[in-house]
Parts: C-alpha cells; sequence; structure tokens
C-alpha cells in the first residue's frame, strides 16, 4: 500500500469539504445580498465655478449625502480613523478576533464595555441596515461584514463606510459633513477637523454640534490622544451647522428635473448670483408676476441663473430661463442680419413704415402709427414692425426658422386645435412663436462673437463647437445699430452696449437683451401663468432692471481686438436697389377683407358708414362702390354707407390706376 494514499485522500476531503462550504456561501450570497439602497440615495450640491456651495437638496429619504471614496479624503483623516477604529483594517477579513477576544476580556474584568470590537466592515454593515444593538444584531452585522468584504474588498467597504457614517442630524457621510460644517471638501481636512469627523459617528445625537458642541470638542480632543496626535485646541469652526445655502432654486431644480445627484460644479459666479437675486428682489415687478435673469460672460459661461421662482423640487413653481415665452420684437435684429448678409439691404437702405398687408396679415406698430420713410438703422432702433415684416417676407418665414434650428435655437411653433404644428409665418419676427430665455440669450451673444453661435455653459469644463448664424460683417452692423438706441429711462452711463427690448402680444412679456464685451444679459418680465399684465413694456418694465444688473458686472477685460469690417459706402454710391427698398406693391384694400360679412345695421333699423382703409401703390387713392366714385374730402377718413343689405363691389385705386377690388356682404 502507498504510505502516501492516505494523504492524498485526506486532502481530496479537504479540498471537498471547503469546495461545499465555498458554494454554500456563495449560494448564501446570492440568496441574501447585502441592501446598498441606502447608499445608493444621494443629495444634490450646487457650487459655483470657486467651489462655493450655492445651493442643495436632500436626498430622496431627506438625509444629506453624497459619494465618496477613500481617493478623496485627507490621508490624515484616514489615518486617524483607522487608529482609533479599526487598527488591523488591512489585516482581517471583515471581523478582528483579537478585538473581539480584547472586548469580550474587557467586560467580563471590569464589568462594563471598554472597547467594542467592532470593525469598520461591521459598522457599516449596520449603518446599511440599521437595528438596535443586540447580541443577534451583532452576530448578523459580523456575517454582514464578511460578506461584504468578500464583495467589495477593503477599499469599497471603507468607501460605504465613508458614504454612510453618521455625522449628526440628517448629516451622512464625510464628504456631506465636510461641505456643509466647514465649507469645502474632504481632500484638506485639518487635524481638527478630522477628528470632529472621526469622533461624530460614535455617538452622532450626544455629539450633534447644533445641541452638543462642547461635548463633541471634548471627544474630539480625546480622539486626536487616542490616534498619538498631540493635543490640539478644538473649537467648532461655524456658529452655524448645516449651513445649506439657496442661491439658486431654479438651477437646482433644472439638474433635479434631469435626475442628477452628488456634487454638481456650475459656472456660476457665486456674488454676482446672490447680487442679481437681490436686485431683482429690490425692484417692482408686474402685477402677479416675476422677474427671470441670465448672464453669461465672454466665453458663454452662465454666471448668474434667476428663474423667477422659489422652488426647491422640479414641478412646483416655473422657471422663466427655460420656459418658451413670446419673445415679441427681439427677434428682428436677426431678421435685418439675415438680409444684410444676403445683401438684401444694408443699414442706410431707406424703407417705408406705412400700412401695409402680406397674405391678409396687416402688422401695426406698437404705438399703432407709422413713420412714413425712415432707414433700416432707424427701423430697428424704434423697433418698427412693417420694415422687419418686409425683410422677413425677402428671407421667408421658413429659411429662417431652419437657420436659427440649425444653430441650435429651436421656434416653438403654436399648434393648431387638433394638436399639429402651424407652418412658419411673418408673425414670427413679432413674437408669434415661443422662445426661452436662454435660447434668446444664446442669440445676442453671437453678437459680440462675429455672428458665431455656441450652447451657454451652466457646468465647468468643456465646449461646444461653434456655428456660424450671421456673417462678421452683418454682426457687427446689427451690433452698431442696437449700440446707438436709446438706453432705459434716467441711465447715463451706457458705454458699449447693444441694447434691444420687446412686448409680447397682450403685454404677457417683457424682454430686455443686451450685448456686452464683457457679458450678454437677458431679461424677462411677466406672469408666470401666461396672463397679460397691463402696463407691461420691455423698456419700462425690463430695461431698468437690466441696467442694474449691467451696473454689477466688473469692467471688461482686455481681449484682442474684434477684425474691423470695411465701412459702409456712402449712400450715393450704393445700387438703386440699396438706396430704398423696392416698395412697388400694387393697392391693397385693408378694410374691409374680402368676401367678409359686414354688420352696418344700427338699433334703430338705419345702416351706418363702413370704414375704409387701403395701402401700397402710390397715393392718393380713389375709391368706388359698385363702379360709382366714393367722395372723400382731402385728409379724411374713406367710408361708405350703404343704401341696403346686400352685396357690393369695393375698388382701390391709385394715382397710377393700379387698382385692387374686393366683394363684400353687408347685413
Amino acid at each position: 500500500m502507498n504510505p502516501r494514499r492516505p494523504f492524498v485522500r485526506r486532502g481530496a476531503i479537504c479540498l471537498g469539504f471547503l469546495g461545499v462550504v465555498t458554494a454554500e456561501l456563495l449560494i448564501l450570497d446570492r440568496l441574501d445580498p447585502p441592501d446598498l439602497h441606502r447608499a445608493r440615495q444621494m443629495s444634490l450640491f450646487l457650487q459655483a465655478s470657486d467651489h462655493t456651495p450655492l445651493d442643495a437638496h436632500t436626498s430622496s429619504d431627506g438625509m444629506w449625502r453624497l459619494p465618496v471614496t477613500s481617493s478623496d479624503v485627507d490621508p490624515a483623516y484616514l489615518a486617524l480613523l483607522m487608529a482609533t477604529e479599526d487598527r488591523r483594517f488591512d489585516e482581517h477579513p471583515g471581523v478582528d478576533p483579537q478585538a473581539l477576544l480584547r472586548a469580550v476580556w474587557q467586560l467580563a474584568r471590569r464589568g462594563h464595555i471598554v472597547s467594542g470590537g467592532s470593525t469598520l466592515a461591521m459598522q457599516t454593515a449596520r449603518l446599511l441596515t440599521p437595528h438596535r444593538h443586540t447580541w443577534t444584531g451583532k452576530l448578523r452585522d459580523m456575517l454582514r461584514a464578511l460578506q461584504l468584504e468578500w464583495r467589495f474588498g477593503r477599499r469599497g467597504v471603507l468607501d460605504l463606510y465613508l458614504t454612510l457614517a453618521p455625522e449628526g442630524g440628517h448629516i451622512e457621510g464625510i464628504r456631506a459633513a465636510s461641505l456643509l460644517y466647514f465649507g469645502h471638501e474632504p481632500g484638506r481636512l485639518s487635524p481638527a477637523e478630522a477628528a470632529i469627523l472621526v469622533t461624530l459617528p460614535r455617538r452622532p445625537a450626544a455629539f450633534w454640534p447644533r445641541r452638543h458642541p462642547e461635548a463633541l470638542m471634548a471627544a474630539a480632543r480625546r480622539t486626536l490622544q487616542r490616534g498619538g496626535v498631540a493635543p490640539l485646541p478644538i473649537a467648532w469652526p461655524t456658529p452655524d451647522t448645516q449651513g445649506v445655502p439657496h442661491d439658486a432654486p431654479e438651477l437646482i431644480g433644472h439638474f433635479l428635473s434631469a435626475g442628477r445627484r452628488g456634487v454638481v460644479t456650475t459656472t456660476l459666479d457665486a456674488h454676482l448670483q446672490r447680487s442679481v437675486r437681490q436686485v431683482l428682489a429690490n425692484r417692482t415687478a408686474p402685477l402677479r408676476g416675476t422677474f427671470a435673469t441670465l448672464v453669461a460672460d465672454h466665453d458663454r459661461r452662465i454666471l448668474a441663473w434667476v428663474g423667477g421662482a422659489e422652488h426647491p423640487a422640479p414641478g412646483s413653481a416655473i422657471d422663466a430661463v427655460l420656459t418658451p415665452r413670446s419673445p415679441g420684437s427681439t427677434l428682428k435684429p436677426f431678421v435685418y442680419g439675415m438680409a444684410f448678409e444676403k445683401g438684401w439691404m444694408t443699414p442706410r437702405t431707406r424703407v417705408r413704415d406705412s400700412r401695409l398687408a402680406i397674405g391678409g396679415y396687416a402688422p401695426l406698430d406698437f404705438d399703432h402709427a407709422f413713420r412714413g420713410e425712415t432707414t433700416v438703422s432707424e427701423a430697428l432702433q424704434l423697433s418698427l414692425n412693417v420694415p422687419a415684416i418686409q425683410a422677413l417676407e425677402k428671407i421667408g418665414p421658413t429659411r429662417f426658422q431652419e437657420r436659427l434650428s440649425t444653430n441650435g435655437v429651436p421656434l416653438h411653433l403654436p399648434k393648431t386645435p387638433d394638436g399639429t404644428q402651424t407652418a412658419p409665418s411673418l408673425a414670427i419676427v413679432l413674437g408669434g412663436v415661443g422662445l426661452s430665455l436662454r435660447d434668446l440669450t444664446t442669440l445676442y451673444a453671437a453678437l459680440d462673437h462675429g455672428g458665431r453661435v455656441a450652447p451657454l455653459r451652466v457646468e465647468s469644463g468643456g465646449t461646444a463647437p461653434e456655428t456660424r448664424l450671421l456673417s462678421p460683417r452683418a454682426a457687427a452692423d446689427i451690433r452698431a445699430i442696437l449700440r446707438d438706441t436709446a438706453p432705459p429711462e434716467g441711465v447715463t452711463n451706457w458705454g458699449d452696449v447693444a441694447f434691444k427690448t420687446g412686448t409680447s402680444y397682450g403685454y404677457r412679456d417683457g424682454w430686455a437683451m443686451a450685448s456686452t464685451p464683457r457679458a450678454t444679459i437677458g431679461v424677462w418680465a411677466g406672469r408666470p401663468d401666461g396672463t397679460a399684465s397691463p402696463g407691461l413694456t420691455g423698456r419700462d418694465t425690463a430695461g431698468p432692471v437690466l441696467a442694474d444688473v449691467l451696473s454689477l458686472l466688473a469692467p471688461a477685460p482686455t481681449r484682442e481686438e474684434a477684425p474691423q469690417v470695411e465701412p459702409h459706402r456712402a449712400l450715393a454710391a450704393l445700387s438703386p436697389a440699396l438706396r430704398a427698398l423696392p416698395h412697388g406693391r400694387a393697392p391693397q384694400i385693408i378694410f374691409p377683407r374680402d368676401r367678409a360679412e359686414i354688420e352696418s345695421r344700427s338699433s334703430d333699423g338705419s345702416m351706418v358708414p363702413v370704414g375704409l382703409e387701403g395701402a401700397g401703390g402710390h397715393p392718393p387713392y380713389r375709391w368706388y362702390v359698385n363702379g360709382i366714385p366714393l367722395n372723400v374730402p382731402p385728409g379724411a377718413q374713406p367710408a361708405w354707407t350703404p343704401d341696403a343689405p346686400g352685396f357690393a363691389h369695393i375698388t382701390l385705386a391709385d394715382a397710377g390706376n393700379a387698382h385692387a377690388t374686393i366683394d363684400i356682404r353687408v347685413r
């Protein structure tokens, strides 16, 4: 008999036993995995570009908790933690037999607990599934600690502990505690701060700094002594714990809606953000309305985001920075810019601001008056409607919409009652479309970038590629025109500001936009529910707020001079087509509309006059009703009094004998 055979047999039996035990452990591990639900519920912290805390929101279970790994933590803290909580952390498998035996011996000898014997893995197991201190609970913690070490290794267990360690009140984890207590990340902790964060988890209720700061400081000093650190004077660093600022409620709502958690470093300037919010709070908002403001620097980083609503979670209020609203006249500069780019007009081209109907659409100026002949520059500065309509007609509403969409600025067109989207129309240039404050500010930033567009950034890092919206010459022309626009009333120190205001139909939205070498600023005023605000205008309501915000900005940094564009030629040197925008339209009957049915009977049965209005062609006009000339005294408004109900044929002829005709029914 081979003398080695029994040893081989015993070895095989041992290996088989170990295999069975391992298989059973694997099965048990799969049947009862550790519950990581709490470790995955994270808070959201917003930081300014300099890492100043801006705003925060608790996790879904109401805790301040942030993801963290051991590599994010100051090594001095980790050394103190190991020295006082688990000296053999790198040696045991999750349960330290030596520590347990020592704890039992000390309990038997002295009659009370001297050291607990719990490892960091055992503490982590209890943090994942909190329970009362019992012997059966301790046994479950030991088994779960072995499982955690098996699954995640020592570094993984340490990361879980650092994420879940109770630090007083609703604060869990060293990262949330460091940010809320000390105002900085845990990667740089003083010895006193490290001692505080190591000590708090032992008795978080008894050491909670808001209620028991003296007890915490005394315990922290003992922690330093146990860790072999020379005693230091320790005092609580700030008078208030859990100092959570709320300086960016709309922006944190935006990130919550996107499902973001953890720490988000934004591009916001903390001081400017707070100052802009104060400016808006000091200004009288429209009745039951509010203001919204967006400020972006020359590098297209958003420095201030105030959406006009104070809300801690998405859905509870409207963020006017992102909500599409009618832009009023604020799209006119880009319509003219595209017309300049195509060579259809220049800033000096003369245009006629008079009554005009295009496809049945007869726009009025804001004050319902017309200026007659003027230049394109003056038409844009005065925000005249008819010249802008003529410019958009040459470009084409669909082409204009596609140009903006290609550059990352989609227009939200109205929908029909059955839910289908309407086609772009000339009303786009007067605000008959939806656009958000963020997208509108993106467009105005292009005026200070030679016509190039790129998305505005609210998170640090990364840049998006630029696209071409306008040619450098067209952008420079538009900026020069808007720079000569009159500032808000009472503002004298205006500087190099390209300024435009807008008011939507029905006084629902007031806008003020500015492009400067320092920053691009957008201000919206109105009611969040979209109802009218009588007396609301962009110039008088939003304009003064923009001036206040502009005064907060630091002087523009010195940068390379923009390439100079060739000056415009004198008006006499331009071709005849560019000296004046052709307005050789045939005469048009603005009112009544063709095939309209008009009520023209008073309460006593007599017929009342029907007003007539014409445009286009070459005045003076002659009116005919059923072939009979209408006698209109010089300077009087044309009107016709029907003899009786029925049909009528109306003709308008101009000085060149061009004419327009309509048929109406009088009832």
